[in-house]
């Protein structure tokens, strides 16, 4: 009985060293979170800032790493953390909870009414993974493969250096026909799949069951997001102006890009703009 007992006890312990260590990590990434977007101060038990949401020069704005809140004295607005992306990013509540879901990798699982939105999310978020995957396979070319070399050197003069083309996911498409192709095929997506997110293209577009091949071609690559930062298309760059080519090429409309309504790096440059209560819209990505 006394060994059961004293069992007993060190499962009561661990299951409260268990609980206190997820509570110490919820409360960790809360203050992560907001403390990604400006720096906190450390104010007792709790942090500070000066508060992002009104003019202010004596930081009020207070964030409760133990209650997992946020609370400004000066102009009254708080909450939970999916508040606070809610007014910061100006998102409504299911897209503040889907990126703060991506953030610390916690799948969302969405219920759905009929068969035919259960297929379209699925398409969805299929079409999601091949260009977040995409856009890496660019990069990964523009950083590391010889071939890009001319492509590296092209930015370097332009004034872009490794870390701003790593913080703007810059990449670089081969100057060949299939290169992405097979890449994405032996990922295992299917031709329909890459024909949907017009990645590749048909040869004879009145017959596009037939052959395909890779739209960007030897051209620096732009990924373009929404306003919560997923890839949703891309604009690729001539090296060299050729008067036979254009010098911009963009993604063609799909289910998840539809030009006239995504702004190239809003997602980074949102909440300036709503500080500034103006923008300079630029010709091209490379004037941002």
């Amino acid at each position: 009985m006394a060994s059961l007992q004293k069992a007993n006890e060190r499962k009561i312990k661990a299951s409260d060293s268990i609980r206190n260590h997820r509570a110490d990590r919820g409360r960790q990434r809360h203050r992560q979170v907001i403390g990604s977007y400006f720096p906190l101060k450390r104010a007792g038990a709790n942090f500070k800032a000066l508060c992002p949401f009104h003019q202010e020069k004596t930081p009020s704005f207070h964030v409760n790493s133990q209650r997992q809140t946020f609370h400004c004295f000066g102009c009254g607005v708080g909450g939970s953390v999916f508040r606070f992306v809610m007014e910061y990013e100006h998102l409504d509540f299911p897209s503040a909870v889907r990126k703060l879901a991506a953030r610390v990798g916690v799948p969302i699982v969405e219920e759905r009414a009929a068969a035919d939105e259960d297929r379209q999310h699925e398409a969805r978020r299929t079409l999601l993974k091949l260009h977040a995957e995409a856009a890496e396979w660019f990069q990964e070319n523009l950083l590391k493969k010889p071939f890009a070399e001319a492509a590296r050197d092209y930015l370097k003069n332009r004034g872009i250096d490794r870390r701003v083309a790593k913080n703007w996911q810059l990449g670089f498409a081969p100057d060949s026909w299939d290169a992405f192709l097979k890449w994405a095929l032996d990922r295992g997506y299917s031709r329909s799949q890459l024909l949907q997110s017009g990645l590749v293209k048909p040869r004879d577009e009145d017959r596009p069951g037939n052959e395909v091949y890779d739209r960007f071609r030897g051209r620096i690559i732009f990924p373009i997001c929404n306003d919560v930062g997923e890839v949703i298309a891309f604009s690729g760059r001539l090296l060299e102006s050729d008067p036979q080519v254009a010098k911009y090429l963009n993604s063609p409309e799909t289910p998840l890009f539809q030009k006239g309504r995504v702004l190239f790096g809003l997602h980074k440059t949102k909440r300036a703009l709503i500080e500034a209560n103006c923008a300079i819209v630029c010709e091209g990505q490379l004037d941002l």
